[in-house]
């Protein structure tokens, strides 16, 4: 009973860690979510962010997906880095991977950040997005 009782508490451990096994399926995962409901997806990212309305909309327009809104913002947040520099990094290097991205901004690929980026672990849950479920800012 007592065995029993340890693997499933393991299994449960296990499978939550692996909600977002990688960046790309939090990429996917985010970019559904968001498509279901823009305007909310834009309200939690400016919440999670403290990112006002304009900052938000010009953030989208200059990438390819909701999710890689995101990850600027993310990324500006974790660098210490302002949005615009960001996203010069990102349309000069889009094609090298986010990893590039991340370490051109200083963030080094051994670090908790670094791990967080390649896992898809970013503090934030497409269930999350118009929902009212913004985690605020940080």
């Amino acid at each position: 009973m007592r065995f029993k009782l340890l693997a499933t508490l393991m299994l449960v451990l296990i499978t939550a860690g692996l909600a977002h096994a990688d960046l790309n399926l939090f990429i996917r995962d985010v970019n559904v979510s968001a498509g279901g409901n823009i305007g909310g997806y834009k309200a939690d990212l400016g919440v999670r962010f403290g990112a006002a309305g304009p900052s938000v909309d010009m953030v989208l327009r200059s990438v390819d997906s909701p999710a890689e809104a995101f990850l600027v913002f993310w990324l500006g947040e974790r660098s210490g880095r302002p949005v615009d520099v960001v996203l010069r990094e990102y349309q000069s290097r889009k094609g090298q991977g986010w990893g590039e991205i991340a370490k051109s901004l200083g963030i080094k690929p051994g670090s908790a950040d670094f791990h967080a980026l390649r896992q898809g672990n970013l503090g934030w849950s497409p269930s999350d997005s118009g929902k009212g479920g913004g985690k605020g800012k940080k």
